[in-house]
């Protein structure tokens, strides 16, 4: 997967995500020692730190990128959040790194119940809000909109993301295509393919345009796709946004594939900006590359 952001198996195989933090708890309050505060939280939290690139992307959309002091490997936007300390991965946040940094408030996904209450442990407030569908991110807006102090601009960011939505499904531009949406494949072919099916972000954003999943059916939310199923589907666009796929030589590879219309027409498209790949308060750019990635204009 991209390294803007991983949606496959959020929660598969995670079991306990912190239990080498729990394991750490007598290390952490050694290295926070005395300093250690157990009051109520800070009404404006001026040290945060983010575990998921979505969090990282509202507290810089709320205006409190000034406020960050760590965020997890796979926030990259905005691109001076590079520079910060980072705090590990989505699935395994480094819990003595952040006890380092002495936050007074880290923002993390549902997933990271586990950390939360190990961090709380040494008195650090932990947020955690769900992540995955857009009702979840207007939630999340107005969650940590409040908690941050930023209540009207967390209105108007939700108030932009439902424009944009609204927006898109004027347009309509995605009508009659049917697309497949591939987030994960073998580097240099097309074994082990996993597409994302209802349910998901990716899925979610398609919907708005008017187009049609080709595995809206699908029992799972990321199904894999063998090559019988491609050819079963027959979609008019394939979108990759796979890490294995490069813009140079996706169509090459593809075209070894399955007689399918979309590689036949050569409407095979890499998309690799991190907002597909996961819930982003960047729905308006998302919306629109998908958009241009559908258009059957002939110089696409």
């Amino acid at each position: 997967m991209e390294k803007g952001f991983s949606v496959v198996g959020w929660r598969a195989g995670i079991g306990s995500l912190a239990a080498p933090a729990l394991a750490l708890a007598a290390i952490a309050l050694a290295l926070v020692g005395c300093d250690v505060d157990r009051s109520k939280p800070a009404k404006n939290p001026s040290k945060i730190v983010t575990l998921t690139p979505s969090a990282t992307e509202i507290v810089a959309a709320l205006g409190a990128t000034d406020r960050l002091i760590g965020v997890d490997e796979y926030s990259t936007f905005p691109p001076n959040v590079n520079s910060l300390p980072k705090v590990g991965s989505f699935l395994a946040p480094s819990f003595e790194t952040i006890v380092r940094l002495r936050p007074d408030l880290v923002i993390g996904d549902d997933i990271h119940a586990d950390a939360a209450t190990a961090l709380r442990g040494v008195g650090i407030d932990v947020v955690l809000v769900d992540m995955h569908s857009l009702p979840d991110l207007r939630k999340a807006f107005t969650t940590i909109g409040e908690r941050i102090g930023r209540v009207e601009e967390a209105r108007a960011a939700v108030t932009a993301i439902d424009d944009a939505v609204a927006a898109a499904r004027r347009r309509h531009q995605g009508t009659g295509a049917r697309v497949l949406l591939v987030i994960d494949r073998e580097a240099g072919g097309l074994g082990n393919m996993v597409a994302a099916a209802n349910g998901s972000w990716l899925d979610e954003l398609l919907a708005i345009t008017g187009a049609e999943n080709v595995l809206a059916g699908a029992a799972v939310r990321y199904p894999k796709v063998s090559p019988e199923e491609l050819l079963r589907a027959r979609p008019d666009v394939i979108l990759d946004v796979s890490y294995a796929a490069d813009p140079t030589t996706a169509l090459a590879e593809w075209k070894g594939g399955p007689d399918v219309p979309a590689i036949a027409n050569g409407r095979v498209h890499v998309l690799k900006d991190a907002y597909l790949l996961g819930p982003s308060p960047r729905v308006a750019e998302a919306l629109v590359a998908l958009e241009a990635a559908l258009s059957p204009s002939p110089d696409r």
